[in-house]
């Protein structure tokens, strides 16, 4: 059933500036590419947000209209000057004339002869090309074909410039003139409808800059471009004092804590509305008793140190009643409803930024499910503890706030065979940071950050959800880094011997794998995939990326569901 709501209509609606959606546009632009929250901005304005609303303000649609006036005024003094009937008519004697010719020079041929008349006849250039290619493939080259094209094109031209413009003037121009005329007066047209849709649509960039400065100037060009920057200026100051952006320590923006939380809440929103109803319940629960805001049916009578929040008052005046002392119970007589515990864990989401994750969408849909399980956690589990780590080649913790703009390493070495050693213990940060290739797969190196962010021995409870593309390309032996590509055993080996140490510290492991290659060039007794499934006590997956934010969102709702539930 579609359900309609009716409001009443006001027209200054229609270009309302809406903050929100401008805010979710310009996440989804940087968390997809590669760019800054300024260029996602100067991007939205390009493709039309409505900065219509800011042009009074920044003076810009007073310039604009001035423009206009100026433009229409160029036309109107070309059209009110110049006259093209002569220019036609000339076009029309010279045709006559080398029809003529040529009808001489093939009046022996009948066929050539039927085909020229029916081409000038039909002003017909398909026809006069065919011609010409038919001469040419018999060596017979006729010049004067090529200057009957060229009159049709140019007669074309005039006869359509005519019926598109008013000319009422009486000047007549040579026909080069006349066509340089008929060019100005689109480039102006199209210039003074673009104008118009800036003005309407708040669309300051689709439009010639180069046309403006030819026409109006370059005072004018230069007066637009520091009038437009004003409103994204102005826009910016709009975003800025409303926290939905901030200045960064470079002095650029970036997008503020507050936006990166509606970032996760409206991914968040999107993943529960195509999972099933019963698949997004509030928060776990375990079968103890606690203080908290978990409330069951079970009552219990009150004891010091209850919450009395938690009283049931009609149970209670009930066993007033019951017991004879009428409808105002007394200490004895009060109930509580008992409350469940929450049971506390621990979440790393370990994210594969190699190269390769760049492909098919799948960082970005990474990233999504990452903001969305961080809202998730904060809104319905606040007593659980998520931790992002990236890897490539090395692996990190990242804020939560830095999730929107990450992006996968650049892939910067394209040869086919690559065995690389970096002993990080002889080698300076700078020099780490700008030497070594980040872009291989170092699954050793990311579980190992992940198992020391969920060392605290306070939380039983711990999981990581481990999103990779690829097979372990690296790995650490004591301080020096190992690179090989094709992946080497050792590269799976120590990637294994990770995953065991994380199954002794109760470490489940939940695989995401967007791959089909996770065994290649592996050449142990078993598989690397059934071997790390059955260390990491989880599961693997294989979700389509788009498919990944609803599978990690449901595993993790429904197995807190299933293990925690009453």
């Amino acid at each position: 059933m579609i359900t309609y709501q009716y409001s009443e209509y006001f027209p200054e609606d229609e270009n309302k500036f809406d903050k929100d959606k401008l805010m979710s546009i310009l996440s989804e632009l940087v968390m997809k590419y590669d760019i800054s929250l300024e260029e996602a901005l100067r991007m939205m304005i390009e493709k039309g947000i409505p900065a219509n609303l800011f042009l009074k303000e920044g003076g810009m649609d007073d310039l604009i209209k001035d423009f206009q006036k100026k433009i229409e005024t160029m036309i109107d003094q070309i059209l009110k000057t110049f006259t093209l009937y002569p220019v036609s008519e000339d076009l029309e004697k010279d045709l006559s004339s080398l029809h003529s010719d040529l009808k001489k020079k093939f009046k022996k041929d009948p066929d050539l002869f039927a085909k020229i008349n029916q081409a000038v006849d039909e002003k017909n250039q398909d026809l006069l090309r065919r011609l010409k290619w038919e001469l040419s493939a018999q060596q017979k080259p006729e010049p004067k074909l090529d200057e009957l094209m060229h009159n049709l094109l140019d007669l074309d031209k005039i006869n359509n410039g005519i019926k598109k413009y008013n000319f009422t003037g009486k000047k007549i121009p040579t026909l080069k003139e006349a066509k340089n005329i008929l060019d100005n007066l689109d480039q102006l047209t199209e210039l003074n409808r673009a104008l118009e849709d800036a003005i309407q649509s708040g669309d300051l960039y689709n439009f010639d800059l180069e046309q403006l400065a030819k026409f109006l100037g370059p005072e004018s060009y230069q007066e637009f471009l520091e009038r437009r920057e004003k409103i994204f200026d102005q826009l910016k100051k709009i975003l800025e004092e409303s926290g939905d952006i901030q200045e960064n320590a470079e002095g650029g923006i970036e997008l503020s804590p507050k936006s990166v939380r509606k970032i996760g809440k409206t991914a968040l929103t999107e993943i529960f509305s195509k999972l099933k109803s019963d698949s997004s319940s509030g928060a776990h629960v375990t079968r103890e008793f606690g203080d908290t805001e978990n409330i069951t049916s079970s009552v219990k009578p009150l004891e010091f140190g209850d919450n009395i929040s938690h009283i049931d008052f009609s149970g209670s005046i009930i066993n007033s009643i019951i017991r004879g002392n009428g409808n105002i119970p007394s200490l004895k007589d009060i109930d509580v409803f008992q409350a469940r515990g929450n049971a506390k864990s621990s979440t790393v989401i370990l994210l594969d930024m190699s190269g390769s994750m760049a492909r098919s969408m799948r960082f970005y849909n990474a990233k999504k499910v990452t903001m969305a399980m961080d809202s998730l956690i904060r809104n319905e589990y606040k007593d659980e503890k998520l931790t992002v780590v990236g890897f490539g080649s090395t692996a990190k913790i990242i804020p939560v706030t830095k999730v929107p703009t990450l992006q996968p390493y650049p892939v910067t070495i394209f040869n086919p065979h690559i065995k690389l050693k970096f002993d990080f213990a002889k080698m300076k940060k700078e020099d780490i940071e700008n030497k070594v290739p980040q872009y291989f797969t170092n699954l050793q190196k990311g579980l190992s950050v992940a198992r020391q962010a969920l060392s605290s021995k306070q939380t039983k409870n711990k999981q990581i959800f481990l999103i990779t593309d690829g097979a372990p390309t690296a790995h650490f032996k004591g301080s020096v880094l190992h690179i090989n590509y094709p992946p080497a055993p050792s590269d799976f080996e120590e990637a294994l011997t990770e995953v065991k140490a994380c199954a002794e510290d109760g470490i489940i492991i939940n695989t995401f794998l967007l791959t089909s290659e996770w065994d290649m060039n592996y050449f142990g007794e078993k598989s690397f995939i059934q071997q790390f499934a059955k260390i990491s006590q989880g599961r693997i997956f294989y979700p389509h990326p788009n498919e990944l934010n609803q599978m990690i969102i449901y595993d993790f709702v429904s197995n807190k569901k299933k293990k925690f539930s009453y």
